[in-house]
């Protein structure tokens, strides 16, 4: 039944692929490799459960591959303290913190100065409140820079029929960016940290999607001539490396 998904599993070789397989109203079975290293496959309604793991067989070389680079590339931050001399980025740059404490008369906020991101709290051993602000601060830019940044490409997609999107901004674990059949794009708060032309591959990933929803040929066909380094960019953006 559509919307359904049921776990399985193939073996290639001595490797166990589990994958999450769900029926879909689509033409083509299409394979897909989360950064949580999950395998999800979304195969075509009345497809049969054998010829759909003979598939999914065939692509295993690529399957383990790509499981293994996103765990090449992947990593976490050691836990942040939100002290003076510690490291933020945005926009690719890193910028010191300073911890400032200020009176009860006194706005807590944060502010950019001279090379610095200065924290201004009232209590300066709240970790929470002095993460909450600085999260604030980036939620603000995020809003201006993300919109400004899908302004500058949506001219690439005018001929598709392609008009400014929903845009709303979250925090997510395993993905930079998302998007619904109704046209709704998320994308990722922590892309306000990463290089310009990083967030920019996955705008354009995203707005391609508002064209072609499935990663199949006709979609990799309209990236590569829209933004035709996205796979350097992406690769980049997967190592983290900003």
């Amino acid at each position: 039944m559509s919307g359904e998904v049921s776990e399985h599993i193939v073996r290639y070789g001595n490797t166990e692929i589990k994958y999450s397989l769900t029926f879909k109203n689509r033409k083509k079975l299409a394979i897909h490799v989360q950064p949580d290293l999950r395998v999800v496959v979304e195969a075509p309604l009345g497809s049969g459960i054998e010829s759909i793991r003979q598939k999914v067989l065939k692509r295993a070389a690529w399957i383990i591959k790509q499981q293994r680079t996103f765990e090449r590339y992947s990593y976490e931050l050691p836990p942040r303290e939100y002290v003076s001399g510690e490291t933020h980025r945005y926009l690719g740059r890193g910028y010191r913190l300073k911890i400032i404490q200020v009176g009860e008369a006194e706005p807590e906020q944060v502010r950019m100065d001279r090379g610095r991101l200065m924290i201004y709290v009232r209590d300066t051993a709240n970790l929470d409140r002095k993460k909450d602000l600085l999260e604030g601060w980036y939620r603000k830019h995020a809003k201006r820079v993300f919109v400004e940044r899908v302004d500058y490409w949506l001219p690439h997609f005018q001929r598709y029929g392609i008009t400014s999107p929903e845009l709303t901004i979250r925090r997510m674990k395993s993905r930079w960016g998302s998007c619904t059949p109704a046209g709704k794009i998320t994308l990722n708060l922590k892309l306000i940290q990463a290089p310009r032309y990083l967030l920019d591959y996955i705008i354009v990933h995203e707005l391609s999607h508002l064209v072609e929803l499935n990663h199949n040929e006709d979609y990799y066909q309209l990236l590569k001539r829209i933004m035709p380094d996205w796979e350097k960019r992406r690769e980049k953006l997967n190592r983290h490396e900003f």
